[in-house]
Formats: structure tokens, C-alpha cells, sequence
């Protein structure tokens, strides 16, 4: 927003050059209001955006948990149907008479 200059440089007196400075002190009031409101806002979406940010990696972090406990389950469950297969086969083994 650029000032608004109503100062006439032909107009003489020093009642319209006070006029003008305390309209541009207004004006400079105003625009100093306006900034604030905006940074107020910033701040505000930057807190918004900080909270979304912590919750994500909690999110991430919690889903990396249970995809490595599933991974140690699927392992310690293939683990344990190999052991099951080797001692049918050894039972099945014993079980044969021999030649």
C-alpha cells in the first residue's frame, strides 16, 4: 500500500503540512495494524503446521513399530513351520523301516 500524499507543494501554510503528516502517521498506524494481524496469522499457521508435523512423525514412527513387529512375526511363525516340517519328516523318517 503505498501513502497517500495529499500534500499540494503549491498550497502554502502549515496547517495543511500538519494535516498531511498526521494523515500519513494514520495511514502508517494502520498499515503497522494490518502487519501485526498478519503476523499474528503466520504465527498462528506456522503453530497449526508444527502440530501436523510432530503428529505425522508420530504417526510414521508408529506404523514403522508395527510393520517391524509383523516382519519378526512372519519371520518367527516361518520359523517355526520349518521346525514343525523337519520334525514330521524326521518323525516320518523314524516311522520307515529300514533296508
Amino acid at each position: 500500500m503505498s501513502p497517500k500524499n495529499n500534500h499540494d507543494p503549491t498550497s502554502s501554510g502549515d496547517s495543511g503540512n500538519t494535516n498531511v503528516q498526521e494523515a500519513d502517521l494514520q495511514e502508517m498506524e494502520d498499515v503497522n495494524q494490518s502487519l501485526d494481524a498478519l503476523s499474528c496469522a503466520l504465527d498462528a499457521v506456522e503453530q497449526r503446521t508444527d502440530d501436523i508435523m510432530s503428529q505425522l512423525r508420530a504417526l510414521l514412527n508408529s506404523n514403522r513399530e508395527i510393520r517391524r513387529q509383523l516382519a519378526e512375526e512372519k519371520d518367527q511363525a516361518t520359523d517355526q513351520d520349518q521346525e514343525q516340517e523337519q520334525a514330521d519328516d524326521e518323525m516320518e523318517g523314524a516311522g520307515e523301516p529300514t533296508k
